[in-house]
């Protein structure tokens, strides 16, 4: 089988196809089609420039060409390439997004940071003058 994001690519929608329900992929999937409803994907998601997905997804892995309306859930990292839209909701843990994608909606990062003190800056040399004369 061919690999696609470091997984097993064992799905595809190809051109011209329309499917509509709700669909549970073990592994990972590639949309050159269209596909309404719900969407759940055990690996990577990858939507093609052609690939349209009016659904609710959850995956671990985007990446997206295509054209996503609904909320994307994305346990680990979403990539939203320079031909791509993206209308509603996002959450994941990283994102990549190109100049030329479009994306709409909300977007909620639930990657753990520390807490970190704040830093302090020195005054550019300009202003640094500026205050001792």
């Amino acid at each position: 089988m061919a690999k696609e994001n470091g997984g097993q690519l064992n799905t595809i929608v190809g051109k011209g196809s329309t499917l509509e329900g709700t669909f549970d992929i073990n592994s990972s999937l590639r949309v050159d089609g269209n596909i309404k409803g719900k969407l759940t994907v055990g690996d990577s998601l990858t939507v093609g420039k052609e690939g349209v997905i009016e659904a609710d997804i959850e995956t671990k892995k985007a990446s997206v060409a295509g054209k996503i309306i609904g909320t994307l859930k994305a346990s680990e990292r979403v990539v939203l390439e320079s031909s791509s839209t993206l209308q509603g909701d996002l959450k994941t843990k990283f994102l990549v997004i190109e100049e030329g994608a479009v994306f709409l909606g909300n977007c909620q990062s639930n990657n753990e940071t520390k807490s970190l003190s704040p830093v302090k800056v020195p005054p550019k040399k300009e202003q640094q003058n500026k205050i001792s004369s």
